[in-house]
C-alpha cells in the first residue's frame, strides 16, 4: 500500500539516501536548491511511502511558467531525463500514476517528464509502460530524442569503438599540441562567455554564471570544468560543466560549448577524449554525451564515437494538442533565427530573464 506525499525537511535525508544509490546526482535535493534558487521555481517535489513510511520512490517535478505564462510542471528542467526513482517497479507505477493526479491538484496546464528506461520485453516485443499508460491519459509523446552513452572501461578499448576517423583525429590534435586541458574552476568566467556565444549562435538564451556557479556551491565532489585552453594563445577554446553521478556510475555532461573558429583543429575529439580520460580515472563505468535529435549534425558526431544511442521519450501529460504542450523547434524557428542577429547587447540581459520560461 503506498502513498503519494509532498515533500518535506524531515525527509531530507532519507530522499537523498534513496537518490544517490539508486537515481542520479540530478534527483538529489542538491540540484533541488540549484533550481529553485537560480530561477525561482516552485518545488512540487513529492515522495511515494509505503504502509510503514518508507521512501519507496522519488517524484522532482518543478512548477514554473512557460513563454505562455501558463503554470506548467517539468520533471526536471535542464536535465535531459529524469527517469522515475524507484526500489522496485510497483512503487515506480505508482508514482507514474501519482503524477497524473498532480497536474490537477496543481492546477497545471501540462506536466513534461523526460524518461530514458521506459521500455520491457513483453510477448517478444518492446512495449513501453509509459506509452500504454497514457492510452487512458491525453497527451503527446514526443520521442525525436535521444542520447549517447559510452561504455568506460580502458582507454584502450574505448577508443577501439571508434571509428577510423576520429581516431585519427583524435590523434592528429595530441601530436600537433594545440590545446592543454585543464580542471582550474577559476576558468568559469572565460568558459561562460564561450558558453554564451556559442548558445546565441544556436540561437538560444544561455543560463546565468551564477547556474553553473552553484554546482559548485551544493554539489562540490560531484561538479568538474573541463576547460580546453589554446596552447599557443592561452584562450579558453572551449569546455564542459561535468557532473558525476555515483548511483549510476555515470559522467553526465549537460552543458558545454566550443568556439567553432578551432573546429579545423578537432578541438571537440580533444575535449571529448579528455572526459572519457576522466571518467576512466573516476573510475566511473559510462559516459553520458547529452542529447541530441535523430539524424542532427551531434547525433551523427556522436554516433562516430561508438557511444550507443538510448531513446529518450518525453510526456507531456494533460495535454490533447499540440497547442497545450512545450513549442518545439520548428515553432520557435523565427524567434531563434532573430536571437541568432540581435546584438548582444540585447539578448545577453534579456536572455537571463526568459530563460526560465524555457524550461529546456
Amino acid at each position: 500500500m503506498y502513498r503519494c506525499l509532498p515533500y518535506t525537511e524531515d525527509m531530507k535525508e532519507e530522499w537523498n539516501k534513496l537518490a544517490w544509490s539508486q537515481g542520479t546526482t540530478f534527483h538529489t535535493l542538491s540540484f533541488r536548491q540549484i533550481l529553485l534558487e537560480t530561477f525561482g521555481y516552485q518545488c512540487l517535489y513529492h515522495a511515494v511511502v509505503d504502509a510503514h513510511d518508507r521512501i519507496c520512490a522519488l517524484i522532482p517535478l518543478i512548477s514554473g511558467r512557460n513563454l505562455g505564462l501558463q503554470r506548467v510542471g517539468v520533471s526536471l528542467p535542464f536535465v535531459n531525463y529524469t527517469d522515475v526513482c524507484a526500489l522496485n517497479e510497483e512503487a515506480a507505477q505508482f508514482a507514474r500514476d501519482a503524477i497524473v493526479q498532480l497536474k490537477g491538484q496543481y492546477r497545471l496546464r501540462y506536466i513534461e517528464l523526460r524518461f530514458k528506461s521506459g521500455t520491457m520485453p513483453i510477448e517478444g516485443k518492446n512495449l513501453s509502460p509509459i506509452r500504454k499508460q497514457l492510452e487512458t491519459v491525453h497527451g503527446q509523446i514526443n520521442n525525436i530524442n535521444h542520447t549517447f552513452v559510452l561504455p568506460l572501461t580502458n582507454e584502450d578499448e574505448v577508443l577501439s569503438l571508434s571509428t577510423r576517423s576520429n581516431r585519427n583525429h583524435i590523434r592528429k590534435v595530441y601530436k600537433n599540441n594545440w590545446f592543454q586541458v585543464s580542471y582550474d574552476q577559476g576558468n568559469l568566467a572565460r568558459f561562460h562567455k564561450v558558453y554564451v556565444r556559442r548558445m546565441k549562435q544556436l540561437g538560444s538564451p544561455a543560463q546565468e554564471i551564477g547556474f553553473f556557479q552553484k554546482f559548485f556551491d551544493y554539489l562540490p565532489h560531484h561538479t568538474v570544468l573541463l576547460t580546453v585552453i589554446d596552447v599557443e594563445t592561452g584562450e579558453v577554446a572551449g569546455g564542459m560543466l561535468l557532473i558525476i553521478s555515483p548511483g549510476d556510475s555515470t559522467l553526465y555532461y549537460p552543458y558545454g560549448a566550443n568556439l567553432t573558429a578551432y573546429n579545423h583543429k578537432y578541438l571537440n575529439n580533444f575535449m571529448y577524449w579528455e572526459a572519457v580520460k576522466l571518467g576512466i580515472r573516476r573510475g566511473l563505468k559510462q559516459l553520458d554525451l547529452g542529447r541530441s535529435q535523430t539524424g542532427s549534425g551531434t547525433y551523427k558526431y556522436k554516433e562516430q564515437w561508438g557511444a550507443a544511442a538510448e531513446q529518450l521519450t518525453y510526456v507531456v501529460m494533460g495535454s490533447a494538442n499540440d497547442l497545450a504542450g512545450p513549442p518545439d523547434k520548428e515553432k520557435l524557428r523565427l524567434f531563434i533565427e532573430l536571437w541568432k542577429k540581435m546584438p548582444n547587447m540585447v539578448t545577453e540581459p534579456l536572455g537571463k530573464q526568459l530563460i526560465k520560461y524555457l524550461m529546456p
